[in-house]
């Protein structure tokens, strides 16, 4: 099992906080598959969460779980970091940045820099990741001082966007005093553009009986923060103390459910947002949720939800905005906006027109009927898309690297492992005891143990283990060995499983990895054999668990006959099919090292796939006297190694 480590503002009352809390709610369902831990941090000065809830509970528990980890000296074998690409760190062997990205044109060099830490990225909305992957930016390597002209981000980035949640309506004490009111969500701060939303609206309908209801605050949902923020409001609504237009300030801490009340408010009409960009806009997307017509830019991170196929007259489909699009220019950011090594002076957001926002409220204000139909087609569509079990699940995926299927252990065939002993007594206990401890040893493996004539003592504890495992454990002796490749011929052949797959005693696992390994072949007819990246100690009899790689491993490429070509990426545990060797032969028993890498070059010369699993599941034992890894073994290694490269260097893949 994997221990995997989120480090975010999990407790905060931010744009952040929810993506960390998205994350944790996520990675929940992998319990089992992971051992979740959770490093909280702040962000900015917001207010933290203080509701009792189950959530909240569950992540004190995981907090307090991380700090006895910590102190006991535990690791982390993945890192899900969530915030501003400027903190990332590597602080595990595989590390994922989360980050909500970029509401302007550019991203600063140093997200540039630091996005090379990541293992990859994910983000938010098809604006950030497009502008992460497209800024670009002169720079030197320092060890050379080579001129670097278009240096850029070159981790894999994948957008996860935020489900639909469910909450129940709860009673909220506002009282309007008209019917149409407009809303508006939003921290009183630059970027949101809130005192033109607010002196424009007023503007608009200074002498009609419309209202805006403003939820907002500048810094934290305290009292000092109330009188200011009222100060503010006070100030920008001077000279206007006439107009019948209303102006509603709500002000504190309001739970989620509350939020959703407000937007479910029948006097709450429509949702408005004049922020100059947007990572994705939760508020905004909320809002859609519920079904309020949306009168916002047609720019940044909102695009991906407020527009949506529509078919014509005719059946053809076409992506169309489902919302009141205000018009805009695109031009620098403030100055007063710049955020130095985040949001660029050089770089660029929008500008909402009046005149465009005015006459947008007003069409929405005087054709509701037109606009509310507009919101409840597009609510149907986000709810459908954007379903909470599918992000989830994305999500999860995203983090791991890899597609989470569902398949049940009692669904899977039986693997066969095949063992080869000779001279093992340092290794064999501490082997038997790692791979009994495999979450389907028990139910679906069984494990081939061949002694190559050994001159080593471990019978005795191979005949102990098989009396304890009578139903897993096949044992024969040789009085002969035929080398490494002879016996695991004779392995296929006594084998009775569907999947086959080799354990080397001086190498361990991780409890889950036979498992993992079983169910990507099985959710995957076309693959005929699935392997994984190693971590790799030099401290024998390790254990998955507790070992000291501290981040060495061996990352191996994705599959394909060229790659295999240059490197045996399979290595040292894969799993594959046993019909393999009825298409394509047994090993060639004449090497002593590279039988393996043959086997797989002629299997994949002819068609045969292949797959990576985008996890580490495996801990290579750097063994001094091992048959690879023994450097007095080096030379007839590398002619091994290159006679089988001779021997496939020229062929294509067969069609």
């Amino acid at each position: 099992m994997s221990n995997l480590i989120v480090r975010g503002p999990a407790l905060s009352r931010s744009g952040y906080g929810e993506h960390c809390r998205f994350l944790l709610r996520s990675l929940k369902q992998l319990e089992g598959d992971v051992e979740l831990f959770l490093s909280n941090t702040d962000w900015g000065q917001l207010s933290w969460v203080s509701e009792d809830s189950d959530e909240r509970r569950w992540i004190d528990k995981l907090l307090e779980k991380t700090v006895g980890h910590n102190q006991n000296g535990g690791t982390y074998d993945i890192s899900v970091q969530v915030t501003i690409p400027n903190e990332w760190e590597k602080i595990a062997p595989i590390n994922v940045g989360v980050t909500a990205g970029i509401e302007t044109s550019l991203v600063s060099p140093q997200w540039v820099e630091k996005s090379m830490l990541m293992d990859r990225i994910i983000t938010i909305s098809e604006h950030s990741k497009t502008v992460y992957q497209n800024t670009a930016y002169e720079a030197t390597n320092n060890e050379t001082g080579e001129k670097i002209p278009n240096y850029r981000c070159t981790v894999p980035i994948d957008v996860v966007h935020y489900p639909v949640r469910e909450y129940d309506e709860v009673d909220l004490d506002i009282q309007l005093d008209y019917d149409f009111n407009f809303a508006v969500v939003a921290q009183w701060g630059v970027r949101k553009n809130l005192e033109n939303t607010i002196k424009w609206f007023v503007e608009e309908f200074q002498d009609e009986e419309v209202g805006l209801v403003v939820k907002t605050s500048s810094v934290k949902n305290n009292l000092y923060d109330r009188e200011s923020t009222k100060r503010r409001l006070k100030h920008l609504l001077s000279g206007t103390e006439g107009r019948k237009c209303k102006v509603y300030l709500l002000h504190g801490s309001m739970s989620d459910e509350e939020i959703m009340s407000l937007y479910r408010n029948p006097k709450i009409k429509s949702f408005i947002s004049l922020a100059h960009g947007e990572g994705f806009g939760l508020p905004i997307f909320e809002a859609a949720c519920n079904s309020l017509p949306v009168v916002a830019p047609d720019w940044s991170g909102q695009c991906d939800y407020l527009h949506m196929p529509v078919k014509n007259k005719k059946g053809k489909s076409k992506v169309r905005p489902m919302f009141a699009r205000v018009d805009y220019s695109i031009a620098p950011v403030q100055q007063s906006a710049v955020w130095e090594g985040v949001v660029q002076a050089d770089s660029q957001w929008c500008y909402p027109e009046p005149s465009s926002y005015k006459n947008k409220i007003r069409e929405v204000y005087k054709d509701y009927g037109r606009f509310k139909k507009q919101a409840e087609q597009l609510k149907e569509w986000i709810y459908e898309n954007f379903d909470s079990d599918k992000q989830h699940k994305l999500f999860a995926e995203k983090v791991l690297g890899y597609e989470i299927v569902s398949v049940a252990v009692e669904d899977l065939p039986k693997v066969s492992i095949i063992t080869s002993v000779y001279n093992g007594d340092e290794y064999i206990e501490s082997f038997l005891e790692d791979i009994t401890k495999q979450t389907i040893f028990k139910d679906k493996c069984e494990l081939i143990i061949i002694n190559a004539a050994s001159p080593g003592n471990e019978e005795e504890v191979i005949l102990r283990y098989k009396e304890k495992y009578p139903d897993n454990i096949v044992y024969k002796k040789l009085k002969k060995d035929p080398g490494i490749y002879g016996v695991w011929n004779m392995g296929v052949e006594l084998s009775t499983g569907e999947y086959l797959t080799n354990a080397n005693l001086d190498d361990r696992k991780a409890p889950n990895s036979l498992e993992k390994h079983a169910k990507e072949l099985f959710s995957n007819e076309n693959i005929d054999l699935v392997y994984a990246d190693m971590a790799i100690t030099d401290v024998a009899n390790e254990i998955w668990e507790d070992n000291t790689s501290s981040g060495k491993k061996y990352s191996f490429p994705q599959f394909s006959f060229e790659n295999l070509k240059m490197v045996n990426m399979p290595h040292a545990s894969p799993m594959w099919r046993s019909s393999v060797h009825e298409k394509y032969g047994l090993f060639d028993d004449s090497y002593n090292s590279a039988g393996d890498w043959e086997m797989w070059l002629r299997a994949a010369s002819q068609g045969s796939q292949f797959k990576k699993i985008n996890d580490m599941l495996g801990l290579y034992y750097f063994n001094p006297t091992g048959i690879s890894t023994n450097p007095e073994n080096f030379d007839w290694k590398r002619e091994e190694e290159v006679k089988v490269f001779e021997k496939y260097k020229d062929l294509e893949v067969a069609n």
